[in-house]
């Protein structure tokens, strides 16, 4: 396996970032590094937007996959995909939040904006330590392009409105709320646009996740990892199952491997 993995995707929240210490164990970044002077390209994989990676930005990675996918770039800033919300679909997803009433995030290029701070959107800001902008969420989808919505709905509404949405594809990497983006983005996707701009190939790749939104990466990969606080249907189609990320998980598997 060590001579064939050229390439490695982390996920950031759950993965490389302790939910607990909103930080990056030293264990980590001493292993990424390690990894990255044995030859393999280095990858963040995220749903977070490109400026709030920098609570890993000091880690030297080639590139990035940001908002599940839907923005992919190198580490000196060349595009390598892109794909936003037409405004149609955006009109029925703001219809849909009227109906429903639930509260929704609509992530930009420049920030991430909900109508109002509800107790369940502070809950997420405790959570991932990142403040949304508030603003009016339609003038905003007027006047920037939309990579991702992120409605604050129970599994039970996610049944009624995905299927209204047959544009969209949803994933979850927590219960408050769930990561809408356009069919055909997902981290796998993103992936292979990745290794292809490289001259790679998935068989050549390995991912380390932990939420809904890392399985098919985690999946598709030669070498899937799934952290141990990692939710079952991931560390159903990974290939190995590490410790925590409070628990060196990152570093750990990298050994086992024989990748460090």
């Amino acid at each position: 396996m060590k001579k064939r993995i050229k390439a490695a995707f982390f996920d950031i929240d759950g993965t490389l970032v302790s939910f607990k210490t909103h930080a990056v164990p030293a264990s980590a970044r001493e292993a990424i590094q390690r990894l990255r002077e044995n030859g393999v390209k280095v990858f963040i994989a995220t749903g977070r937007l490109l400026r709030h990676t920098d609570v890993v930005r000091d880690i030297e990675v080639d590139g990035y996959i940001t908002v599940n996918g839907s923005y992919c770039l190198t580490s000196s800033g060349e595009v390598i995909y892109e794909q936003a919300f037409p405004q149609n679909v955006l009109e029925r997803i703001f219809s849909l939040m009227d109906e429903y009433n639930f509260s929704m995030e609509v992530m930009t290029h420049e920030n991430i904006f909900v109508e109002s701070i509800t107790p369940v959107v502070q809950q997420a800001i405790d959570m991932v330590d990142i403040v949304p902008a508030v603003a009016p969420l339609r003038e905003i989808a007027s006047t920037h392009k939309v990579l991702q919505v992120c409605p604050y709905i129970s599994h039970e509404l996610e049944q009624k409105i995905l299927p209204q949405l047959p544009e969209c594809v949803g994933s979850r990497w927590t219960e408050l709320f769930m990561d809408v983006n356009m069919r055909g983005i997902d981290k796998s996707i993103a992936a292979r646009k990745v290794m292809e701009y490289y001259s790679l190939t998935m068989d050549e790749a390995m991912a380390f996740g932990d939420g809904g939104n890392d399985v098919s990466i985690v999946r598709d990969v030669a070498l899937g990892i799934a952290m141990g606080n990692a939710c079952d249907a991931l560390k159903q189609v990974a290939d190995y199952v590490t410790t925590s990320v409070d628990e060196d998980g990152i570093k750990c598997a990298l050994e086992y491997f024989e990748l460090i």
